[in-house]
């Protein structure tokens, strides 16, 4: 089902930025979180400058920012100020490329090549690698703990804390990556690999959703809706991430190709043609779970789309 057909009340909202694509969205609160994150960061000329060479590495690498972009879109649809969210959405990124740092490291997938570069331990080394990982970890937290307590109460901080905690946890990322290194090299089950990818990926889609909507104190039918969206989305994005593994070349999505080979995943269960499919139909409940937003969810409805269609 495209994104266009589930809009069929008239619209009812203003908001420039209801009319807007996803893309053109994306690309505009994409150069307002690199010149953030320019902000929210040491400079390499600082000391320890090493580390601090290591975290620019990674952290300004050709990135789609897709996560904060998600969470400052699900704020714009209820007509708060989303550029509010701006240093919330800026931790997502943070933790993100933490993520990726030490995914790519020898004992854990061993990737070679992220976001278009060397991964950060072939430059750096592991010890340095890991570092800049914690730093990342570490400046979220702290972002989130000193957030605009003047203007939001006390509350709301310790919300995005929360939240944005979960999303590392058990529950979440380091949950996912846990199952993932010890089902190396041996058949798992259906069940198995949706946990690793709904903790690995989805868990930090749905943080983005979660610190979206609290920020715009939605009701909680809207809330509900756009997690069930973030849910859906998260699996279908990891799923063309496999597509693009199998069939892309490295140059073009800036990451290594085949290393899921001895791995179990969707296309090998399911096969290219059937893990296609899948992505299609999760996009399609996703749009589907945004019917009680009615012509707000334009916006999200595109991101969708933007998914569907991903080359990289």
């Amino acid at each position: 089902m495209g994104a266009l057909a589930l809009l069929n009340d008239a619209p009812t909202i203003g908001d420039a930025v209801q009319n807007m694509s996803f893309e053109t969205y994306w690309r505009e609160k994409q150069r307002l979180i690199e010149k953030r994150l320019e902000e929210l960061v040491p400079s390499a000329e600082i000391e320890p400058k090493k580390l601090h060479e290591s975290v620019r590495y990674s952290l300004f690498a050709d990135a789609k920012r897709i996560r904060p972009v998600f969470t400052m879109a699900v704020a714009s649809l209820f007509r708060v100020d989303e550029s509010e969210l701006l240093d919330c959405a800026c931790t997502l990124e943070m933790v993100h490329t933490s993520s990726l740092i030490l995914d790519d490291l020898p004992c854990m997938d061993g990737a070679t090549l992220r976001r278009g570069k060397a991964a950060n331990h072939l430059v750096f080394g592991e010890d340095t690698a890991i570092l800049a990982a914690l730093f990342l970890l570490n400046r979220a937290f702290g972002i989130l703990a000193d957030y605009k307590r003047s203007l939001f109460g006390p509350t709301l901080p310790v919300q995005f804390v929360s939240i944005l905690s979960r999303s590392i946890s058990s529950e979440g990322i380091i949950g996912g990556q846990i199952v993932d290194l010890a089902s190396k090299n041996i058949r798992i089950d259906l069940e198995t690999l949706e946990f690793i990818h709904s903790h690995k990926t989805g868990a930090l889609f749905i943080a983005s959703a979660e610190m979206g909507t609290a920020f715009a104190k939605v009701r909680e039918v809207e809330r509900q809706a756009i997690l069930n969206f973030a849910k859906n989305l998260g699996l279908a994005f990891q799923i063309t991430d496999d597509i693009l593994d199998a069939t892309a070349d490295p140059s073009t999505i800036g990451k290594d190709t085949g290393k899921d080979i001895g791995k179990t995943t969707f296309i090998s269960f399911c096969g290219l043609d059937g893990a296609r499919q899948l992505a299609n139909e999760l996009i399609d409940t996703a749009e589907q779970s945004l019917r009680p937003l009615k012509s707000r969810a334009e916006l999200l409805l595109s991101f969708a789309e933007f998914v569907r269609h991903r080359t990289k």
